[in-house]
């Protein structure tokens, strides 16, 4: 089985990722979800975490890309132990089967991924190389970066998905696992950077889909593959602090570039499109007040629902927020072109997965058996149900929350927390 995201890559640009072979080729043989919501909050560390426990984020834990209090530089949560419930890694690892990730999210310090190279960025200041190398597998780490060192410049992109692909095709080749996942962050990174829609994108769409040639080279035509996208993005031309709203209430103090905490300890976490006021001991009728004060700023759409507060992980949180379309939230200016994190009736806001699954389930003896067509996926375990066409024309449904148990199906992995959902 392998597991390919392509980060920020909305549904709005399946048909463009039709010009391109490799894709156009696993897509003539995959089921293919399309128009699917995006997992609340639609950040990549939860998503991603939702995708391998197939749970909402408000159950796994794992409910933010960094740590909540706004900071220039903030720590990333990397690390496998904030996960809350069983991985789909974890689960095979039981199993006895060898599992790698490439630059997967929350992988950092895992016990269980046999081949890691995992994702994560150190403080600043602090290098890379000895970040990763704590973080995953030392020796293979080092075997790639000599074999592979040309193809690196640092973190930049496509350089650093080109690096990420030549990594898995070698583990793939190599080491045979029975479950590996890799993520390519191109994509996103130039959306960032550019806007959706931009000509600027056309090299990350072409790496993405020269990465994924090599991958499926290697990976062979029997193996299962499993491609998704995490998120959309949506073009911003208005980039708002909303904690300036408490530094102007006296309730959060601010020098520059950083914020000093208050009395009351409240501050508001940016998420993108979302942000969510933390009250900490602010008296009620106070809370009020910024809540209304909130409702009546520039840019902002809509409160969050209780469900979506508990489904993103927010519960205990006193409220949350999205912006319109075109704004963003963030803890200091100036942010990005284009952004995510915003909930999933955002317009032009779906993403999509595909799975072209090539043998029958694997049974306990890691046998399988060939068949010649993709198998359709089992949504049952489906939180969000949306309608979407399989290659074959019938009308199924289906949601990013599916992967997980389909892998779990696939490999005969137990996933016993699903039935909490």
């Amino acid at each position: 089985m392998l597991i390919i995201s392509l980060d920020a890559v909305g549904d709005d640009e399946f048909e463009r990722l039709l010009e391109y072979p490799a894709f156009s080729a696993v897509a003539s043989q995959a089921a293919i979800y399309r128009g699917l919501p995006a997992i609340p909050v639609s950040n990549t560390y939860p998503v991603h975490t939702s995708i391998v426990t197939g749970v909402v984020p408000g159950v796994h834990g794992l409910i933010s890309n960094t740590e909540r209090f706004p900071k220039k530089n903030p720590v990333w949560n990397d690390r496998e132990d904030m996960i809350r419930v069983k991985t789909i890694w974890q689960a095979a690892a039981r199993r006895g089967i060898n599992t790698a990730a490439v630059f997967w999210p929350v992988t950092a310090h895992s016990p269980t991924v046999r081949y890691n190279i995992p994702e994560v960025l150190p403080r600043p200041g602090k290098s890379q190389v000895a970040a990763s190398l704590r973080a995953g597998s030392k020796l293979l780490q080092l075997n790639m970066v000599l074999r592979h060192r040309k193809l690196l410049s640092g973190i930049g992109q496509p350089n650093r998905d080109n690096f990420a692909a030549a990594c898995m095709a070698d583990i793939l080749r190599e080491n045979d696992p029975g479950l590996a996942l890799i993520h390519f962050t191109a994509y996103d990174s130039f959306c960032h950077e550019y806007g959706k829609g931009s000509e600027e994108l056309k090299p990350a769409l072409e790496s993405l889909d020269n990465n994924l040639s090599l991958l499926l080279e290697a990976a062979g035509d029997e193996r299962d593959v499993i491609i998704f996208t995490d998120h959309s993005q949506v073009n911003v031309h208005n980039v708002l602090e909303p904690n300036e709203v408490l530094v102007n209430e006296g309730l959060l103090g601010r020098e520059d570039d950083e914020y000093i905490p208050g009395g009351y300890g409240c501050y508001i976490e940016c998420c993108g499109g979302s942000a969510f006021f933390h009250a900490g001991s602010l008296p009620k009728e106070r809370v009020i007040d910024i809540k209304s004060i909130i409702e009546h700023s520039e840019g902002f759409r809509r409160f969050f629902s209780d469900d979506e507060m508990k489904n993103s992980g927010y519960g205990d949180t006193a409220f949350g927020f999205c912006a319109q379309h075109g704004s963003s939230y963030v803890a200091f200016k100036p942010g990005h072109n284009a952004e995510h994190g915003y909930p999933p009736d955002t317009p032009d806001y779906k993403v999509f997965y595909m799975a072209r699954l090539t043998g029958a389930p694997q049974g306990v003896g890691g046998s399988e058996a060939k068949q010649g067509n993709a198998t359709p996926v089992d949504a049952s375990q489906a939180d969000a149900i949306k309608t979407i066409v399989a290659p074959d024309g019938v009308t199924q449904t289906g949601s990013l929350l599916d992967i997980a148990p389909l892998v779990a199906k696939r490999l005969n992995l137990e996933l016993t927390h699903l039935a909490h959902k």
